[in-house]
């Protein structure tokens, strides 16, 4: 017995497994490894020990009294050794947890900081990981490339689903600060702005057809200036900065970071241009979509990035105003 501390919990493990099924084929098997690692380490155990342990039979093995007598204990140091193990991963895990979170690039601003600022007041350690949606976020949560995503339809199927969380249905037209627009017009008029050029914002994240004032143009046979689609709001702050095209956009955060970053300005659509545009488009909705079983997401994390996205996106705004004077 004052040799035990030789045997690494490998060997116990085998020994447990050994009593418990009487088959070292089994006992290969449930560990994942061949015969022989198994045979080695009984041997061990029994140089260790100076006993026998098991006696071998036509179908297998019976233990011998000292085994018996030795099997509480060393069951009991099993279960002891793998609970301090667990306890130890799960440490060093939150330490190190890294959380891929797969967001359209428009509604991702400050989501970054807004997990971080929730975790730290939680006093949990994660790396979060924000990245674009793509048109294979269905396999990438399958595979577990991607722990969490924000899509912009549902995706429900025998591994996944889709939690709704909130539909935009209000804009806010972006442009030049110098755009007569924002100078002439009393209020934004969807009739006023297929006057001028028009810049596509759209962060779906499998096609560029979803938006408002395109689907309206083309329902009514009018025509529209579309120069550019883009989903990224450092392309958008270029495009309205040199020319004197227009956009709409559906995030409080993109608005506030375009005006106070840029020589923009922002004018909010009244309610009943808002349903004009959502009769076709009808607003953007937004799902928390993920695996159905497994997945390593702190409890918070859901409610927290749904909190977000319902205070983000713009709802029922109605009226006029200049975000930057």
């Amino acid at each position: 017995m004052s040799k035990i501390n030789t045997n690494t919990l490998f060997n116990i493990k085998v020994f447990v497994l050994l009593f418990d099924t009487l088959n070292a084929t089994e006992v290969a098997q449930q560990l994942g490894v061949a015969s022989s690692k198994v045979s080695r380490s009984l041997k061990a155990l029994r140089h260790s020990f100076d006993e026998p342990l098991f006696v071998r039979r036509q179908h297998g093995f019976e233990h011998t009294p000292f085994a018996q007598s030795i099997y509480p204990h060393l069951k009991q140091m099993l279960a002891l050794s793998e609970a301090s193990l667990s306890c130890a991963s799960k440490d060093t895990e939150q330490s190190h947890t890294e959380l891929t979170i797969a967001c359209p690039p428009p509604i991702s601003l400050n989501l970054l900081s807004y997990l971080q600022d929730k975790a730290s007041q939680l006093k949990q350690r994660y790396t979060f990981n924000i990245k674009p949606c793509s048109n294979d976020i269905d396999k990438l949560l399958i595979r577990q490339n991607v722990d969490l995503a924000i899509t912009l339809r549902a995706f429900n199927s025998e591994r996944l689903s889709s939690d709704f969380v909130a539909r935009a249905d209000a804009y806010v037209l972006v442009g030049n600060q110098q755009h007569p627009i924002f100078h002439h017009q009393a209020r934004a008029d969807i009739e006023a702005m297929l006057q001028y050029p028009y810049i596509s914002f759209n962060g779906h994240e499998l096609e560029q057809e979803h938006d408002p004032l395109t689907l309206y143009a083309l329902d009514r046979g009018l025509p529209i200036n579309l120069v550019a689609k883009v989903c990224l709001l450092s392309d958008l702050m270029i495009q309205l900065e040199r020319s004197d095209a227009l956009t709409l956009i559906c995030y409080r955060d993109a608005v506030a970071f375009l005006c106070a970053k840029a020589n923009l300005s922002a004018l909010a659509l009244p309610e009943d241009q808002n349903r004009l545009l959502n009769r076709r488009a009808d607003g953007h909705r937004h799902y928390l979509t993920k695996l159905r079983e497994g997945g390593n997401r702190p409890p918070w994390l859901e409610q927290e990035i749904a909190s977000y996205i319902q205070g983000n996106v713009i709802l029922n705004c109605e009226g006029a105003g200049n975000a930057k004077g």
